[in-house]
This record gives structure tokens, sequence and C-alpha cells, in this order.
């Protein structure tokens, strides 16, 4: 198959995060794909890792990673065909990131023995912060001499090389229900209680620091004519360095009622660690965008403040880089599409990447 037919079947392969059927089934299908391009794969429960001998044996393996799990419900397909159109291929999942998994397929046909061995890691939950993926991340992390991730860039004609770290809390109201005709006398209201708090958690946000905090979802109550006795809100917290997410848990749980009479509870935390520049990372940039400009292909750095299987990587002590996949538009949108062109030129960076790395 060549590229766009790989694509084709790939995002024909619905793979929604959970459903385990569909994921065992993508999966069987990428191991095949692996094993054809000259690596041993093997599945670690939904996940698959593969491994390719290098010409330097006995040198540390580059690793690289994708995910072939997408935001979209079986069935989207009826809705979203795979199409190419205008340079692009259209299709739920098709740019994040089943391009990616191309680019690694293709990439490793093309270089034929790369420079040093490689290991490849197609996590199946990384739309959900990686709950099972991330112990598969950290553990081939460890022992790589880089990695590089196949996800989608956040602008066109850059690569990633920070990520902002990720955390999600449960913030859970309680009061007294009561008839609503007699409800300031009788009852305290948990929606009244979760109102505030939504005020006080958007107040957290800093812009000079780079603190993000958002309440994605509220609810609560039973009646349109019943004081609510319980409610609950949905944060999303994001900061650049690990010392502003331990700052912001802390603000978080040091919530208090502002409702005469309501309690508050606090659940979640950090579920992805900041992805940071370091001097390790920086060096191993410098190196792919010596390789892209050597190709003729103009990349800068950039930052994402969208999280990624590379933060595990580097949390676990690794030089990563990260949106090296094709770049489109429209991630888990409607519109969700990959430019073929770009998938043809992160390929060719990523065969020379294997070559000099």
């Amino acid at each position: 198959m060549d590229a766009v037919d790989l694509l084709r079947r790939l995002v024909e392969l619905e793979s929604p995060t959970g459903d385990a059927e569909r994921i065992a089934h993508i999966g069987r299908f990428v191991a095949a794909e692996l094993d054809s391009a000259g690596a041993r794969s093997e599945l670690r429960g939904q996940h698959v890792v593969a491994h390719a001998p290098g010409e330097a044996g006995d040198e540390a393996p580059l690793l690289l990673v994708a995910h072939m799990d997408t935001v979209w419900p079986a069935g989207t397909l009826m809705t979203m065909p795979f199409r190419v159109e205008g340079g692009f291929a259209h299709g739920p999942g098709a740019l994040d990131m089943k391009a990616g998994i191309v680019t690694i397929l293709q990439a490793l046909r093309a270089s034929g023995r790369p420079r040093r061995p490689v290991d490849v890691l197609i996590t199946a939950d990384e739309e959900i912060g990686s709950p099972s993926g991330r112990t598969e991340v950290e553990r081939l992390a460890r022992g790589a001499a880089a990695v590089l991730v196949l996800e989608p860039p956040v602008r066109e004609d850059t690569i990633t090389t920070a990520r902002s770290g990720l955390a999600r809390y449960q913030l859970y109201a309680t009061g007294r229900a009561a008839h609503a005709g007699s409800g300031h006398v009788a009852g305290v209201s948990a929606v009244a209680e979760i109102a505030h708090q939504t005020l006080a958690v958007h107040e957290l946000q800093d812009d000079r620091r780079g603190i993000r905090v958002n309440v994605g979802q509220i609810g609560g109550g039973t009646g349109d004519n019943v004081v609510a006795a319980r409610a609950w809100a949905r944060i999303d917290a994001r900061a650049w360095t690990a010392a502003d997410q331990s700052w912001l848990e802390g603000q978080i749980h040091a919530l208090r009622p502002q409702v005469e009479g309501a309690t508050l509870t606090v659940e979640g935390g950090v579920t992805r660690p900041p992805m940071i520049r370091d001097e390790r990372t920086a060096a191993l940039a410098a190196q792919v965008l010596a390789a892209a400009a050597e190709l003729g292909i103009e990349l800068a750095e950039h930052r994402s403040g969208g999280g990624s299987d590379g933060n595990f990587a580097a949390a676990a002590g690794a030089a990563v880089v990260d949106g090296l996949g094709p770049t489109g538009v429209g991630a888990h949108a409607i519109d969700e599409r990959v430019s073929l062109a770009s998938l043809d030129e992160r390929t060719n960076l990523l065969v020379s990447l294997l070559k000099r790395l």
C-alpha cells in the first residue's frame, strides 16, 4: 500500500478510546504493518510495541511514539467518510493521529537499516491521558537515546519542544434540599456554591505565568422547584512548570465554601507533567532543524498548551521532540484533514533522522 491507501485503511479502522474490540483490531493491523516494515512487534495490553535493529546494534535506541485511539465514536465514518480532496485527506482521526502512524511505517520502509536501533510505541489510550499507556511510554523512554513523537504540530512549519502540564479536578458541593418556595429559609443551594467556586477557580488564571484554568462542565440539582442538595464542576488546569502545577493544585484544594451550610470536596490531580525544554531537548531539536534544512524544509520550535505522550517521556528523563507528524486542520473537529504534501515531507524528515541520530 502507498501512504494514502495505508492512511485510508487506518482511518476506516475506527478506533475510539475504550472500544476494546476495535482497538484490538487496529492494533493487530498496525503490528502486522510494523512486521512488514522490518520490525518485530508485540502487543502489551492494548498497546503495540516494536523493535527494529540498527547498524549500531549496541547503542541506545531511538523511540518513535504515536497513538491509534481517536476521539471519534464508532459510526462516525457514516457522516465523515475518508476522502481525498484538494491535497488533503479527510476523515476521523486522519490528522490526530493516524497520519503519524503512516509516517512511522513509511519511514521505516524507506530508511532500510537505521543508524541505531529503533523502538516503536503505538499507544491505545492517549486521548484520555494514557492511563495504561503511560507505563509503556516511561519504560521505553528511560532507555532511549531520544524520543520522537509523531503528533501533528500545533502550528504549521514547527516542531514542539515544550508542552504544558495538565491536571483534572472534580469539585463536589453538598447543600440541603428544600422546596424552592421556602428555600431561603430551609435549604442550602449546592448550585449556588458551585457558581461561587466557578468564579473563584477562574480567578486563578495567570496569563503572565501561563497558568490556565477552565471550568468546562457543571451540573447538579434534581428539579426546578427544588433547592439543589448536590452539584459538581469539572476543572481543567494547565501550567508550564511543575512548581506552578503544585501551586495550582494547592489553590484548588484550598477552596472553601462560600454559602453557609454548604460543604466542598475536591478529587483529581495532575494527569500529565510538563514537557520541559532542557539542554538535551534543545540539542535534539537543533539536529532535527538541521536535518530539515538539508531537505529544504524550514522549521522552527514551538511550545504547545496541550499534552501528549511526550510529556511522560520527558518526565522519565528522555530528550524529546514532539510535533513531528504531518500538519493539517481540524483535529477533533468535523473538518479534520491532513495535508498529503506534509505527509510526504514529514516522512522524508523522519527517514533523515533515522539515518543521522
